[in-house]
């Protein structure tokens, strides 16, 4: 089988440099020759491509934001500004604002944001290095079409710690652009998206993802990755066996084990990204995609070729449809609007769990389970007067004080989400009071189930209202 090589082509659309543009040859040097500008002007060129033309072969889409935020008070104001930003240009040149090059200057958004439109996106940019014409300029009313303005400074020797110099360096003409705005000759990187509110404020656009290669540089990628691993650990949970529980090995066995491993095997890989947070978004969408692809498994209608592509200019996009094709298949082999918070036994008689999960303590309800192969009426009789539930801290004094926790009432019909378990008693849990408080202030659950019972197995669950 033979394989065809499409020759590289680049995006006419793209910001990237032509190959041709490369300057790949060093200079030669030799003894007695003149030396002029245009040596070390070659020179320095020589080694800014060499590293352009390394890393671009090396690493897949090298270029994006590290970091970056937007000057928020001054945006509802009605101008554009930034705090700090720092990142890789599409041709390479690297920025780092304002610890290395000064913030571009703030933009007044108001006649530059089209009222027929509701979003704007915002770029940085800098003029495209030139083969043959001006690059820096030597003037500050020249600047307009050159890369670099020269600015004097004052250096000391580092060898000696004094010996100062007025020396001339380059300084980055980076500025900020609308896509109202023409951006020939630019080279631009998106680092926002500002929309109109109704009352005609200015926001950022929570929803906008910019192109970026650090996880961190986007606060929506790490939340979206938040929320995915919250989930996964909850079905994590969900499906494994419970203490001393023997597998049966069932057909119905099988599948969950199945889909115990597609999840665990995610998991973590997923949370060393999260904890990181220092890896490509490419890292983050090829690990998504093999999770994604790997619950088609358990869907009929499912095949991992409906999956999107990444696309790196467009990561809001492609991360959206990758994260909703995920939750929806978690919820094709689970409903999601049933939880279970995994409690384990700390000491005699107490129990405690993690709401993992920030829905639980939203519009829910709460259920407690318990069975103990005692017989039904003395487990629904002795349940609401000896369990007692509450925080995790509360619940030793309340031990202690002889006094309740929260209210549990007997369910003669469990919520249908819930699949009950023969031998099994469940009661509501009223969600009010200090306990749940306090439940919601430190998300820990504590459950106390004194000796009376002999040997309890018991659940904390959480029916998310539709």
């Amino acid at each position: 089988m033979l394989l065809r090589v499409t020759p590289l082509r680049y995006n006419e659309d793209s910001n990237f440099p032509l190959v041709s543009m490369r300057s790949l040859s060093p200079v030669v040097w030799s003894e007695g020759m003149y030396l002029g500008p245009h040596h070390f002007q070659a020179q320095n060129r020589y080694f800014e491509d060499s590293i352009r033309f390394a890393t671009s072969a090396l690493w897949f889409e090298n270029s994006g934001l590290v970091g970056g935020e937007i000057h928020a008070e001054a945006l509802e104001n009605g101008t554009i500004a930034l705090l700090h930003a720092r990142g890789v240009f599409p041709d390479g040149l690297v920025f780092h604002m304002p610890e290395s090059d000064p913030l571009p200057a703030p933009r007044p958004m108001g006649d530059l944001f089209p009222p027929t439109r509701d979003k704007v996106t915002i770029f940085l940019a800098v003029p495209a290095r030139k083969p043959n014409g001006l690059n820096c300029a030597l003037d500050e009313r020249e600047a307009g079409e050159a890369r670099f303005l020269a600015e004097t400074r004052t250096l000391h020797d580092e060898t000696t710690g004094r010996d100062e110099k007025s020396v001339r360096l380059g300084r980055k003409n980076i500025r900020l652009l609308l896509d109202t705005e023409p951006s020939g000759g630019l080279v631009t990187l998106p680092v926002a998206r500002v929309m109109r509110s109704g009352s005609g404020r200015f926001l950022p656009d929570p929803s906008f993802i910019p192109p970026c290669v650090q996880l961190s540089a986007s606060a929506r990628l790490m939340s979206m990755l938040g929320r995915l691993i919250e989930i996964l650990e909850e079905r994590s949970a969900e499906f494994s066996l419970a203490g001393g529980e023997r597998p049966s090995f069932s057909t119905q066995e099988l599948a969950r084990f199945w889909f115990l491993h597609t999840i665990n095997a995610a998991l973590a890989p997923l949370r060393h990204l999260y904890y990181s947070k220092r890896g490509h978004p490419e890292e983050l969408f090829v690990e998504m995609s093999r999770l994604g692809g790997a619950l088609c498994t358990f869907a009929l209608e499912s095949h991992p070729r409906d999956l999107p592509v990444y696309d790196h200019q467009r990561l809001g996009e492609c991360f959206d449809a990758l994260d909703l094709h995920i939750r929806r298949h978690l919820e094709m082999i689970i409903p999601t609007n049933c939880l279970k918070i995994p409690l384990k036994a700390e000491e005699k008689y107490f129990y405690s769990g993690e709401v993992r999960d920030q829905r639980c303590l939203g519009r829910s309800t709460w259920v407690f389970a318990v069975g103990d192969g005692g017989g039904e009426a003395e487990v629904i009789s002795k349940t609401p007067l000896l369990v007692k539930i509450c925080s995790r801290a509360f619940v030793p004094e309340l031990v202690k004080r002889a006094l309740p926790g929260f209210s549990l009432t007997h369910l003669q019909t469990p919520p249908s989400a819930i699949a009950t378990r023969p031998g099994t008693q469940y009661f509501s849990i009223s969600k009010s009071g200090p306990c749940w408080d306090h439940i919601v202030k430190t998300r820990q659950v504590g459950v106390y189930v004194p000796g009376e019972f002999a040997e309890p197995e018991v659940e904390l669950l959480v029916v998310i209202d539709s």
